[in-house]
């Protein structure tokens, strides 16, 4: 642990999720003192520097220089996914904790690493998933718990962009950690084996669907602009997972696809008893037959709802966990159980065939 009253922390990467992570920092100052920020682009660097008051000294290009001169206690990777890996293991040989924004590396292989190299230095490696932080995820965590389902039989979950492919960054691109598989669709099976109970999975098929990325966009949309010249990842992918316990988890995610909203993000529960229907960023509904008929019961109130609080939540969890040696709520052996399905899902499309476990 280090000897510092506060956890001295880089911040590596400071595109759009950064912000989040400062913010959150912003609000455990008394447990986190941010001592550099790591970009290549020097305009990121200096809005870093102006929004957060960081000194000049405390920039960095390239994070080989930053934990020589700096030698952070942790370092919180805010990376392109592709860059997950390389960074943590650097950042791992250096002596220092790791938060890694999802998913934790590009393929399994990767993150089992990074769990061995934090293992041998007693160092904390976390993963970046928010959903368990949320008021309705806890209800459907306590509802499970208390029997309200009964035995778990399905689940149907969405997390659907109509036109929604990021004109920034790398989500274009396979061989850089894009598509909407490992972008975004790691947030739902997150969330939804995490309510589960992270059962483990049996059987998986999926597929994907190309074309429109191929394609400039001729719409009205609120990202027209990416990249179709380079564009190789999904525009869709479908999927089904059988675990050992009888579930049975139906998926399906894309940046590109003809729905009716312009995102869906949610899932449906069904078990013998009770089921429920999860939607982010409200609150839950809970479904079963009581008194003699059927009852929809919703909570009355339940805590904020928003990121800013699960980000918040998230690294004060981290944190408290580098400084104390508390366990983590989401260590990298959660990012890894996810990975294992993420790769599969990739196989399963990729050789249309059914993969085992």
């Amino acid at each position: 642990m280090p000897e510092h009253k506060k956890l001295r922390v880089a911040v590596v990467g400071c595109g759009m999720i950064h912000v989040e992570h400062m913010q959150g920092y912003a609000e455990l100052k008394d447990k986190v003192e941010i001592v550099a920020a790591v970009d290549r682009k020097r305009e990121c660097l200096e809005a870093v520097r102006d929004k957060w008051g960081l000194p000049e000294n405390a920039l960095f290009a390239d994070w080989d220089t930053m934990l020589a001169e700096v030698r952070p206690d942790a370092v919180d990777l805010c990376l392109p996914n592709y860059e997950h890996f390389p960074a943590a293991m650097d950042a791992i040989a250096a002596g220092c904790h790791v938060y890694c924004e999802k998913p934790l590396g590009m393929n399994a292989a990767e993150c089992e690493k990074m769990i061995a190299a934090a293992k041998a230095k007693n160092l904390k490696l976390a993963v970046g998933f928010q959903q368990e932080y949320c008021p309705s995820t806890e209800v459907l965590v306590n509802a499970r718990n208390a029997g309200f389902f009964g035995e778990l039989r399905s689940v149907h979950g969405s997390l659907l962009r109509r036109r929604g492919t990021p004109n920034w960054g790398t989500y274009y691109s396979r061989e850089l950690g894009g598509g909407p598989v490992l972008d975004i669709l790691v947030h739902l099976l997150d969330v939804i084996t995490h309510v589960c109970g992270r059962p483990e999975p049996a059987r998986l098929s999926a597929s994907y669907f190309y074309g429109e990325g191929k394609n400039p966009c001729d719409v009205f949309c609120s990202a027209p602009d990416w990249n179709s010249r380079d564009y190789n990842v999904e525009d869709l992918a479908v999927a089904q997972i059988t675990f050992r316990n009888g579930l049975v988890v139906q998926l399906e995610t894309s940046y590109i696809n003809h729905i009716r909203e312009d995102c869906v993000y949610d899932f449906k529960l069904s078990g013998a008893k009770g089921g429920a229907w999860w939607r982010n960023g409200k609150a839950p509904e809970l479904y079963a037959d009581r008194f003699g008929a059927m009852m929809n019961i919703t909570p009355a109130y339940l805590p904020s709802l928003g990121r800013p609080d699960m980000f918040r939540r998230k690294l004060d969890n981290w944190v408290t966990a580098c400084l104390t040696g508390s366990e983590l709520m989401l260590p990298g052996e959660i990012g890894l159980y996810i990975q294992r399905m993420l790769d599969a899902i990739a196989l399963s499309a990729k050789e249309n065939r059914e993969i085992i476990f």
